[in-house]
């Protein structure tokens, strides 16, 4: 009896599966063998290689080797990426014209996939090729753009249209630099004047561009990029106006028209791309919504919120996910017909995650799904080719690893099964050799006070003379500067604000075995003399703030290092909340500044780095991307010199007064207040939640006209904290910088960063408490000669990169003391 219900409920299930089989050409994939393609794709202009996320290692690791096949055995020669159209123009520009290594398309591609070992794997197949006379093209079609469009579209644009003579009013460029670049568009949303103007100026300039007679391909390029720009901050302003927008149908739509166009530029190229199924696909109507998804759904969103502690799936909601959707894949198989071949990635078991972030479990999928019916039939890796004619539903995992029921033949041309997943695996850097030698020191301590009064200096600034190396005192005065064997014979320099500068022998310290001192710094006097009446100006006539500001911004390449260097940074941050340290870190950080002390829009596209030495202090167990090391990068985007979202670089948004002239570092120098007019991410630097207010002052020396001093006050409007409705946050800044002069230019010397955080209750708009994030960079050395060239983007300082806590190193060496309270007077 028993044999008889186990061979009936054996031909039960073999029945329901003959009833719904997926039918279709199955191929084993053996040894990256892809030849079973050969004959399908003979006739086909390009290929789209979907994944189900943008987390699957197993589906990264395939389209590689997928791609070094079909450009061998097939003549691919292009593989269009889903990121920015002019990212990855302008890196393959840079690149094939010698101009920069390979290592440029880890800017211009989404980190997604560039931090990964399977990118980097594919950048090393085409590096080679590239050497053989082997060209293999990496291009974007996306509207969303990065780096490379922030710091060099717009010069591209200008310098495009002063070649042709087209005259564009100053106020209209600025107006598309910052809807294209700072994507300033809240009052674009909110008003009707500034919309109107906004696309008055679309309007002007893309007709213009469009009008030039024989245009060059770069000309094109600049041409289409324009008009898929308008269609991202098209997107952008619907969504800040709440518009009811089907899934990403806009960005869809632009993404398709980029890469039409591309096809159209390169006519006889074959094009592999390389982007999300979702967007690949067609016919996306033939997909069912049903109970078995919802379900799916939910117990993913239980698994996304143990796993990170948010989750934004609302139960129920699955069922308007994808209605109205028309991808690309759609619109793309209209225009090429059967010259375009779409595949689509999954597996069975597993996991996924982003590359560095948290991972997830994939589900059992479903009885009968694809993928349970391929492993139930014994296969590994294998392609299946889809029936056309098979009029039956399946439920498959090619959309978020998420099962859902539709007619796959109709939507994708084949689907390529690997049965386990796995999280990416992360890229490596190759380190930089950087001496860090610490041997026969002398550790002097001390204080630094007033001479009048025994009043602490705050901040003052104590150098080795003749070398670069420098420290600050903290507030209290207090100071520990380790010197090193090579510098006993120097001496010690120490300077501040308003105080005639000191010097100290190192070597008298050393005899004396004086290693705590005190230092009594008088205060400059002028013997009468009315400072705001001195005359620095051959014309005998004193210079306003606005006059001073422009000398300053023409002096820059004269008083500012322009050349790569090295310089070596201490390195602090801490997390305050409700008065207790939750995160304390501290490293010393070496630096390679590929293009010096210049202006863009993102610094950090030319700053590179590796950790030298770095500790915990206080461990915090949840750590996000805006604290600890991972906050280094981004505070070089609020340096005044580096960074061109700031007074110096858009005076225009701002009022300036000169406030007299003072005394700094025995230097007299200006002192500009500015207070912003229109406060914005193009003039603060600082995006959403909008800047409602920004002020604060400049000191400039007045004979060179470098600015010694830079500090700068924020506030931000408030907003909801996205995973905590009760919630409501308001965010207020301040940034003080100076600048040291080494060997006749100025380099940064202290930067530091207060970025407090009021909570408050949104129901009634109750005082909760108030949370500091607090870093402190100072320069500890700088090299102009025998640089070292390091490869690792600040960006990715903590990618993958594991620095031991050295226990012997920290006991010699502490650069700033811990200040018992965080100062956060003026930014109220």
């Amino acid at each position: 009896m028993k044999f008889l219900f186990t061979l009936f409920f054996s031909l039960l299930i073999n029945f329901s599966f003959s009833q719904k089989k997926i039918s279709g050409e199955f191929s084993e994939i053996n040894k990256n063998d892809y030849s079973f393609l050969d004959p399908k794709i003979k006739t086909n202009k390009i290929i789209l290689l979907g994944e189900q996320s943008h987390g699957d290692g197993a589906t990264f690791d395939e389209k590689v080797e997928l791609i070094k096949y079909l450009h061998e055995k097939q003549n691919y020669n292009m593989i269009v990426f889903e990121s920015g159209l002019y990212d990855q123009y302008k890196a393959y520009e840079e690149y094939s014209k010698k101009k920069t290594l390979i290592s440029i398309f880890d800017q211009s591609i989404l980190d997604i996939w560039s931090d990964t070992k399977s990118f980097q794997n594919l950048l090393s197949y085409i590096d080679q090729r590239a050497k053989q006379k082997d060209t293999i093209k990496i291009l974007g079609f996306d509207n969303q753009e990065g780096l490379l469009f922030s710091n060099h579209y717009m010069n591209d644009l200008i310098k495009l249209l002063e070649n042709r003579k087209i005259e564009i009013p100053k106020n209209s460029l600025t107006r598309i630099e910052k809807a294209f670049v700072y994507r300033d568009l809240a009052n674009i949303a909110s008003n009707k004047k500034d919309s109107l103007e906004l696309y008055q100026d679309y309007d002007l300039i893309l007709n213009s561009l469009q009008k030039i007679n024989n245009p060059t391909f770069h000309e094109k390029i600049i041409t289409q990029v324009f008009a898929s720009k308008i269609s991202d901050a098209g997107f952008d302003i619907m969504q800040l106006q709440k518009q009811k927008i089907a899934v990403q149908n806009p960005r869809d739509e632009q993404m398709a028209k980029n890469l039409i166009f591309l096809s159209q530029m390169y006519p006889n190229q074959k094009m592999i791309c390389w982007g999300a199924s979702y967007h690949f696909s067609k016919n996306i109507n033939e997909t069912e919504y049903t109970e078995v998804t919802e379900d799916y759904l939910q117990q993913q969103s239980k698994l996304e919120l143990k796993s990170t502690g948010f989750t934004d799936y609302i139960p129920g909601s699955g069922a308007k996910l994808l209605e109205g959707a028309l991808p690309m894949g759609g619109i793309l198989k209209n225009y090429f017909k059967d010259q375009i071949y779409s595949i689509a990635f999954s597996s069975y078991e597993g996991k996924y995650g982003l590359v560095e972030g948290k991972i997830l479990p994939i589900i059992s999928p479903p009885k009968n799904s694809i993928e349970e019916q391929l492993v139930a039939e014994g296969h590994y890796k294998t392609f299946v080719e889809f029936d056309k004619k098979d009029t039956n539903s399946f439920y498959c995992s090619a959309f978020g690893n998420i099962p859902i029921k539709a007619k796959w033949n109709s939507i994708f041309d084949g689907i390529l099964f690997v049965k386990k997943s796995y999280q990416p695996e992360t890229r490596t850097f190759e380190k930089e050799r950087l001496s860090e030698n610490q041997k026969d020191v002398f550790i002097l301590t001390g204080k630094i006070h007033d001479s009048k009064n025994s009043r602490a200096i705050a901040n003052s600034d104590i150098s080795i003379l003749k070398t670069n190396k420098s420290i600050l005192a903290n507030k209290d005065g207090l100071f520990r500067l380790v010197i090193e064997k090579e510098d006993f014979d120097k001496k010690i320099v120490t300077a501040a604000f308003g105080y005639i500068s000191d010097t100290i022998s190192v070597q008298k310290l050393i005899d004396s075995n004086r290693q705590n001192i005190k230092i009594r710094l008088k205060q400059f006097y002028f013997n009468g003399i009315n400072l705001d009446e001195v005359v620095v100006n051959s014309n005998l006539k004193a210079l306003s703030a606005e006059e001073i500001l422009a000398k300053v911004q023409n002096n820059l390449a004269l008083n500012y290092y322009t050349e790569p260097y090295n310089q070596t940074f201490y390195y602090r941050n801490e997390i305050i909340k409700k008065d207790e340290i939750i995160s304390h870190d501290e490293s010393v950080i070496a630096t390679y500044n590929a293009s010096g002390m210049k202006g863009i829009n993102n610094p950090d596209e030319k700053m590179f780095g590796e950790i030298l030495q770095t500790r915990e202090v206080v461990k915090n167990l949840s750590k996000n991307k805006f604290s600890g090391i991972n906050t280094f990068a981004f505070l070089f985007d609020r340096d005044l010199i580096l960074s061109k979202s700031n007074v110096l670089y858009k005076p225009g948004s701002y009022t300036l007064k000169k406030e007299g002239i003072v005394i700094y570092n025995d230097q007299k120098v200006y002192k500009i207040s500015f207070n912003n007019n229109s406060p914005d991410t193009y003039s603060t630097g600082y995006g959403y939640p909008a800047p409602k207010k920004s002020s604060g002052f400049l000191y400039i020396d007045t004979q060179t006209f470098a600015v010694l001093k830079y500090e700068h006050c924020v506030a931000r409007e408030a907003f909801e904290i996205k995973n905590q409705a009760d919630k409501t946050a308001q965010m207020n800044h301040k940034i003080i910088i100076t600048y040291k002069l080494t060997e006749g230019k100025y380099y940064i010397k202290y930067l530091y960063v207060i970025d407090k955080s009021i909570i408050t209750s949104t129901k009634d708009n109750s005082f909760l408490y108030d949370t500091y994030n607090v870093s402190n960079l100072m320069s500890n050395e700088i090299k102009t000669v025998n640089i070292q060239k390091i490869n690792r983007p600040l960006l990715k300082i903590n990618l993958n990169n594991t620095v031991d806590e050295n226990l012997e190193y920290w006991k010699t060496n502490s650069f700033i003391l811990p200040d018992e309270k965080i100062i956060f007077d003026g930014c109220n």
